[in-house]
C-alpha cells in the first residue's frame, strides 16, 4: 500500500513539519499582535469609566474643533461687520451723488415747469375774468 511506504510517508512528514512551523511562526510573529493589540483597544474603549488615553485624546480634539469653530466664527462676525459698515458707506455716497448730479436736476426742472403751468392757468384765469 503506497500510503504506508516509509520513502513516502517520511517526505510527507518533512513538508508537514516545514509547512507547520512556518504557519505557527507566522500565526505568532504577526496575526497574535495584532489581535492583542485590538483587544487592549477595545478595553481601554469600553472601559469601566476609568480616564484613559483614548478619553483625554477625544476631549483634546473636541477643544480643538471648538476653538477652531469659534476663530472661524468670530472672523466671519468681523468680516460680516466690515462689508455691511463698507457697503453702507458706498450706499449713503452713492445715493448722495445720484441725488446731487440727477435727481437736484429734475427737482429744479419739476418745480421750474411747475410754476410755469401755475403761472400760466393763473394768468388764463385773470383774463378770464376781466372779460
Amino acid at each position: 500500500m503506497p500510503q504506508l511506504d516509509l520513502y513516502i510517508a517520511i517526505s510527507q512528514v518533512f513538508w508537514f513539519t516545514i509547512f507547520f512551523l512556518g504557519f505557527y511562526v507566522l500565526i505568532i510573529r504577526d496575526i497574535l499582535p495584532a489581535i492583542a493589540r485590538s483587544l487592549k483597544l477595545r478595553q481601554k474603549k469600553v472601559g469601566t469609566g476609568s480616564v484613559s488615553s483614548l478619553d483625554d485624546e477625544g476631549t483634546e480634539i473636541v477643544g480643538q474643533t471648538a476653538l477652531t469653530l469659534e476663530t472661524s466664527l468670530n472672523n466671519s462676525r468681523t468680516l460680516l461687520g466690515n462689508i455691511g459698515s463698507t457697503s453702507t458707506d458706498w450706499l449713503e455716497t452713492s445715493l448722495k451723488d445720484v441725488n446731487n448730479k440727477t435727481l437736484l436736476d429734475l427737482n429744479k426742472n419739476y418745480i421750474k415747469t411747475i410754476g410755469e403751468l401755475k403761472g400760466r392757468s393763473f394768468l388764463i384765469e385773470q383774463t378770464i375774468k376781466q372779460k
